[in-house]
């Protein structure tokens, strides 16, 4: 029998693979031989799985009414069972070629995933922080990374932005001390070029009252004496029988002699005094009285010009030790001075001030007025004997006034702003060192 239904009446040759497998020398092998397994390729076809399994002629089958075999008779036919490994082999190779093409598509995905799983959480972060490091190489110190997650690369971004931040602080606080330094360097060169500018003026005014004392004292001799004999004159032509009108025109004329000897005598009383020839006598002062004393001697002089005073007197200790008759005669210069420079403002904008301020160590005395002030190119000639921009001005007030101030150790500065006024400050030490006196601008000849 078969299933196939082209094989059926078909007999099959002993020398057939199927029935060799049974019968060998023309005997039949044992019935436990034929049952096996085996794989066999028919012709040139594929594989196929065969199974032989003997039917044997069992006793119930002898004696059943169905069965016409006799009994002596072992075996009753072979049970040659073959199915083809082609249908098994095409489903293989199918499961083959999808597993092949999902493995390509699964990798292709897991690819693509990883490739923006890197793009996203490696590359972009690592671009960030490169272009981060170029931006901050260029001098932005103010680049920040925008941190994402709470991966090694955003430690490393935070890292990032605190070194960012510690730059951009020490940036700013290396430019804020650069400014500083640059402010302190611009405020040294200006206090050098003050006190350059001070020791320079000291030692012209020292080289001046040299020459100032030694003018002073070859004039003094001579004018007295010419003062004397217009005197003696006078009293001369007094006793001699001179007309009216001659004796009334000499007369005039010795005047005049004995007001410009009296006037160079007080020119040669200031050079005196610039030269620090005349004796100071340093003791303890009271500067508030001081200040008012000369408030009061200039009076008439700021009644002439309409200006009005404001003063503002020491608060506490107003003592000093100095020369108080030099501090007013220097005041008086200066307040006078002032006076005469608010002559031109309108009446009611004139204004004279006069602040003082005090230390532990020193004092200040400050001379603004709202005058006309003085030109620029003036204002460092106005401390020089016989500088004087007045018509019929000696030029020995501001330097009379210097010689003091610095007989008492001190210093004095102007400001001044032509049209605006002018501010003179005395700087005055409290207790002047010893030796003053002797200052290379006072030492005689």
């Amino acid at each position: 029998m078969s299933a196939q239904t082209a094989e059926i009446g078909y007999h099959m040759d002993l020398d057939s693979e199927t029935c060799r497998s049974c019968h060998t020398e023309e005997q039949t092998k044992d019935a436990a031989v034929l049952e096996r397994n085996s794989l066999a390729r028919v012709q040139e076809g594929p594989e196929v799985l065969r199974h032989l399994s003997v039917i044997e002629n069992e006793p119930s089958c002898a004696t059943a009414a169905c069965h016409a075999h006799p009994a002596d008779k072992k075996v009753l036919g072979v049970l040659d069972l073959e199915m083809s490994k082609a249908p098994v082999e095409a489903a293989i190779h199918t499961a083959q070629t999808q597993l092949l093409w999902t493995t390509l598509v699964l990798s292709l995905i897991v690819g693509v995933v990883v490739a923006v799983f890197i793009r996203r959480v490696v590359q972009r972060p690592v671009f960030e922080l490169y272009e981060g490091t170029r931006r901050i190489a260029e001098g932005d110190l103010d680049t920040r990374i925008e941190v994402r997650g709470r991966h090694e690369l955003a430690r490393l971004a935070e890292g990032f932005n605190r070194m960012a931040a510690d730059l951009s602080a020490a940036r700013r606080e290396v430019t804020e001390w650069s400014q500083k330094l640059e402010e302190k360097v611009v405020q040294k060169t200006e206090e050098l070029g003050r006190a350059q500018r001070q020791v320079l003026q000291m030692e012209k005014m020292a080289s001046l009252g040299k020459l100032s004392a030694t003018v002073a004292h070859e004039i003094n001799n001579p004018i007295s004496g010419m003062l004397t004999y217009a005197r003696l004159v006078r009293r001369e032509l007094a006793e001699q029988p001179i007309e009216p009108g001659v004796r009334e025109e000499l007369t005039g004329y010795l005047g005049m002699i004995e007001r410009e000897c009296s006037r160079c005598g007080a020119i040669v009383q200031n050079l005196l005094v610039f030269a620090r020839r005349s004796g100071a006598a340093m003791a303890p002062t009271d500067l508030n009285e001081v200040v008012q004393r000369t408030l009061m001697l200039v009076q008439h002089h700021l009644e002439i010009c309409g200006a009005k005073l404001h003063s503002e007197l020491l608060r506490g200790d107003s003592r000093i030790v100095a020369d108080a008759a030099q501090l007013e005669q220097a005041l008086v210069a200066l307040l006078v001075n002032a006076a005469e420079a608010m002559k031109g403002p309108a009446k009611g904008d004139a204004e004279l001030t006069v602040r003082l301020h005090g230390t532990a160590d020193e004092v200040q005395i400050e001379v603004g007025d709202t005058g006309v002030g003085i030109p620029p190119d003036v204002l460092p000639q106005i401390f020089d004997p016989f500088f004087s921009t007045k018509e019929n001005g000696v030029g020995l007030g501001l330097a009379v006034v210097y010689g003091i101030v610095q007989r008492h150790g001190g210093q004095i500065e102007v400001e001044s702003s032509v049209g605006r006024g002018t501010l003179f400050r005395l700087r005055l030490p409290r207790h002047p060192a010893a030796g003053e006196e002797d200052s290379p601008a006072a030492s005689d000849q």
